[in-house]
């Protein structure tokens, strides 16, 4: 390359860095989660950019974590780098410049869906005198998606222990035999399930580890977007 090309490439390099470094900030309150390798941690965004947002996290990322996608509730998706982390924030960029319509507002295919934590826990549910295994599949702080090889009725209500947070009540909300959808009847605070991801994922890695054929599926996510300005 010549002279004047590494000039020009540099030139573009440093113009580029100072426009984002200029861009206009804005505060923004909401709930989404970062998924990296098994990982899925519960975070706030709390202000962004087209190119950059800063999140509140509730346990440290691994140091060199990548790739990592943030995603919404809505199924909404797109892939961020990891610049800095302290005192319970981090900050992230953009591979390239976003839509920032698509940060503030739901444009997935699930709107208005609580952030779900993929696991896989043992668990049981108890109704009627009775007490069936389970397998607790996601959880949020509205509810969870179990299996249940037993039979349940749309609007069934039931007890389920859940590891680290207790028993608790819950209201079948849809039924896949053998998945049904459970709404809890008093929901927990998104902070409390957030500040517990981490111990549940843990569990779960390790009930995984005496079984080998079980692994955690998640639904196929919309392709992250392709974040042009």
């Amino acid at each position: 390359m010549s002279d004047l090309g590494q000039h020009s490439s540099f030139g573009e390099a440093i113009a580029s860095h100072a426009e984002r470094r200029s861009e206009q900030r804005f505060p923004i309150i909401r709930t989404a989660k970062l998924i990296y390798d098994d990982v899925e941690m519960p975070c706030v965004l709390r202000d962004i950019s087209n190119s950059a947002l800063r999140v509140r996290i509730y346990e440290p990322l691994q140091p060199g974590t990548a790739p990592i996608r943030l995603e919404f509730g809505d199924g909404d998706a797109h892939h961020v780098e990891l610049v800095w982390q302290r005192d319970g924030h981090a900050g992230l960029r953009f591979p390239e410049f976003a839509d920032l319509r698509a940060l503030v507002g739901e444009k997935g295919p699930f709107q208005k869906r609580a952030i779900r934590i993929a696991v896989e826990l043992p668990s049981a549910v108890s109704m009627l005198g009775t007490k069936h295994d389970v397998v607790i599949k996601d959880i949020s702080h509205q509810g969870a998606r179990i299996e249940c090889e037993h039979p349940l009725a749309m609007d069934q209500q039931l007890r389920i222990a859940i590891p680290s947070l207790g028993e608790v009540y819950a209201v079948v909300r849809w039924r896949d035999h053998p998945h049904y959808g459970l709404a809890f009847v008093e929901t927990f605070r998104f902070e409390e399930i957030a500040h517990m991801a981490g111990n549940l994922q843990a569990l779960s890695r390790v009930w995984r580890k005496g079984r080998p054929s079980q692994r955690i599926v998640r639904p196929e996510p919309p392709a992250p977007r392709a974040v042009n300005g």
